[in-house]
Parts: C-alpha cells; sequence; structure tokens
C-alpha cells in the first residue's frame, strides 16, 4: 500500500509543480521588453523631462503593440489619450476656479487658462483619424499656443516648490502629462508631414 502511494505521489508531483508554475508566472508584474522600453524612450526624448513622459506614454491604451515606426499610429493614440485626460483636467480645475470664488492662484489660473486652449482643439475628436485628420489637429494646437514658449503651466508652475495645494498641484501635473503626450504626437505626425521651417521658429510643441 506504501508503495502505491508513493508510486502516485511520484506521478502527481510534476502536475503540482507544473501548476505552481502557472500561478506564480500569472500573478507577477510582466516588466516590459527591452524593445518596447527602448521605444519610449525614444519617443520621449522631445519631452521636458524623460522620465515622467516614459509613465505616462506607457500608460496609453494600444500603444504598447503599436510599431515604433507607425507614426501615424502613435499620433493619433496621443491626441485621444491627450483628449480623454484634457477633459478630465478641465472638470478638475473649473472645480477649483468655482471654489477660489474669483481669486485663483497664479499657477491655477495659467493652467486652467492652458488646458482650457487644448479642450477647444480637442473636443469632439473623431474617434478614429486618418494621418491628415491628425496633422490638422495638430496643426490647431500649435496655433493654440504659437505665442508661449511653452504654456505657463508648463514653464511657471510644472516641477515648482510654489504650488498652493496638493489639488492645484494635481492640475499642473495633468496638464505636463497632457502636454508631453501633445509633444510626442507633434513630432510623430512630422514624420509624415513635415512642418514648415517658418512654423518651427514659431512653436515650442
Amino acid at each position: 500500500m506504501a508503495s502505491s502511494s508513493t508510486h502516485s505521489f511520484l506521478l502527481l508531483f510534476p502536475l503540482l509543480l507544473l501548476l505552481s508554475t502557472v500561478v506564480d508566472s500569472g500573478s507577477a508584474p510582466t516588466p516590459a521588453p527591452a524593445a518596447t522600453a527602448e521605444k519610449y524612450q525614444k519617443w520621449c526624448q522631445v519631452a521636458s523631462d524623460s522620465q515622467s513622459c516614459i509613465k505616462v506614454i506607457e500608460s496609453i491604451p494600444g500603444i504598447q503593440e503599436v510599431d515604433y515606426n507607425n507614426a501615424g499610429k502613435v499620433a493619433d493614440l496621443c491626441m485621444h489619450f491627450a483628449a480623454n485626460k484634457t477633459t478630465e483636467a478641465k472638470g478638475a480645475a473649473d472645480t477649483l476656479l468655482a471654489a477660489a470664488k474669483g481669486k485663483p492662484s497664479s499657477c491655477l489660473k495659467a493652467c486652467a487658462t492652458n488646458i482650457k486652449s487644448m479642450a477647444e482643439v480637442l473636443v469632439n475628436l473623431p474617434a478614429g483619424q486618418d494621418d491628415m485628420n491628425a496633422y490638422l489637429t495638430f496643426k490647431d494646437v500649435r496655433a493654440k499656443f504659437k505665442d508661449e514658449k511653452p504654456p505657463a503651466c508648463e514653464k511657471d508652475c510644472w516641477n515648482k516648490t510654489s504650488s498652493s495645494s496638493a489639488d492645484e498641484t494635481g492640475i499642473v501635473d495633468k496638464f505636463h502629462d497632457i502636454w508631453n503626450v501633445a509633444k510626442v504626437g507633434n513630432m510623430q505626425i512630422n514624420y509624415i508631414f513635415p512642418w514648415p521651417d517658418s512654423d518651427d521658429d514659431d512653436n515650442i510643441l
């Protein structure tokens, strides 16, 4: 009887080991492949802060599977992500503006203005854009911010210790992420439809 039990255990042991391996691999986080991490780094070379750019870019749904050289798809995903985040940021900024009762801090005022400008371009963005539509959308973004190098929220408020509150810092961070994504998308669409040199002279994107 003991021999039979031992034999059964020896037969079951490999199966138990296999199941344990499957469970362990399923619960462990999957790190980004080296090639994927490298493409994020290259896309974010245009950002003022590459590390925060990589963090937000890698969170864009669907971008993990996009080929590095598929500039049109990257630009489209970036713009739709920026549109969604701008909607969230505008709601949060409007709430803080209302609470400020006409006396917002300089950063809240600047960031709310910049977010509103971005929202005016990205509202009702089509679900899917071809490369030309993406180009025209980025052109509108560039026109909105052509006189700001960079926008005041990014220049005067990002990563500054003078932020008034955690909520206002959150608004600043939201715009910083939106701006980074816009810069990545802008560079990608530039590979398809190069911006005129004269236009680049007047724009920080």
